[in-house]
């Protein structure tokens, strides 16, 4: 039976068998060398004779030793520095780097993150010859990455530490919104993060008042993490409710708020804030109604 090529960032109706990678590995130059002398011999050709050959070859012979077979497939076998960890990379062909590319960066999964974060999750499954240098140019002319980022001329304020000794000590809430009413009548998003691990959560509301707030609060966070210690919000007048008070009474939780026009105050949960915005606006559809069903 032929053996498959399970890919991470691929579909599984995108996945490659053995014979199909192998044969598209025979029809890169750059490649083809090296695997056919892997195939026929574990002898390492000698300098003369790739002394002719082009940079990319070159480079894939300077590699030999961590280059293997499987199944008929060249891979490169990455080792940490301490030996802690091993990752079997497909060396991959020309005529699949934009597929995959398309997959790590512009994908749902992918989710249009920055040059090291799609050079990381590549990195995981392929390498090829000048890999870094396709990513960073794949990710500097991304449309869709240029368009919503935009020049970065944002000026920064004055940081202060605020030290934080525990998981789930202390909590940051915010509202996003209001955003486009979806097919389930949300149109608000419920932002927690807990400041210590930096753990979000990401919750559809249809509303902000302050009953809603703290019934998801309750049952998205308290009932799942525990109690926090502090709760740390903006100046919203549904976080200084009667209501929302009378909680924290209840539950013992002391409640702080953000300088008044300084949101930026708080620039952990405003930078998380303006990952989610990017992600929903990468992947909503046109009508702008499903927006809920992307929140990571």
């Amino acid at each position: 039976m032929e053996t498959d090529i399970s890919v991470k960032v691929l579909t599984t109706e995108d996945a490659w068998s053995s014979s199909e990678v192998q044969k598209a590995q025979l029809e890169d130059p750059a490649i083809r060398p090296i695997l056919e002398r892997k195939l026929n011999s574990e002898d390492r050709p000698s300098w003369q004779e790739i002394a002719p050959e082009s940079p990319a070859k070159k480079r894939y012979w300077a590699l030999w030793d961590s280059l293997h077979l499987k199944d008929g497939v060249l891979y490169r076998k990455w080792e940490s520095d301490d030996g802690s960890s091993c990752r079997w990379q497909l060396i991959l062909q020309k005529s699949r780097i934009q597929e995959v590319l398309l997959e790590t960066h512009d994908s749902t999964s992918g989710s249009h993150f920055g040059v090291m974060k799609t050079l990381s999750k590549t990195r995981e499954r392929f390498y090829w010859d000048r890999l870094s240098a396709d990513v960073e140019k794949w990710c500097r002319e991304c449309h869709a990455c240029g368009a919503q980022k935009g020049p970065k001329t944002r000026t920064k304020g004055r940081l202060q530490r605020y030290n934080v000794g525990a998981p789930f000590e202390r909590m940051a809430l915010v509202i996003l919104g209001p955003l486009s009413v979806t097919t389930k009548g949300n149109r608000y998003v419920l932002v927690l993060m807990d400041y210590f691990t930096k753990w979000p959560e990401a919750i559809p509301i249809p509303d902000q008042e302050a009953s809603t707030v703290a019934e998801e609060l309750v049952r998205a966070w308290i009932s799942r993490y525990g109690v926090p210690m502090i709760l740390h919000s903006d100046q919203g007048t549904n976080f200084n409710s009667v209501l929302f008070t009378e909680l924290c009474i209840l539950l013992g939780i002391l409640k702080t708020r953000t300088t008044a026009l300084h949101p930026e105050s708080d620039g952990m949960v405003e930078r998380f804030n303006r990952t989610i915005l990017n992600h929903i606006s990468l992947f909503v559809s046109k009508n702008q109604t499903d927006w809920d069903t992307h929140l990571p």
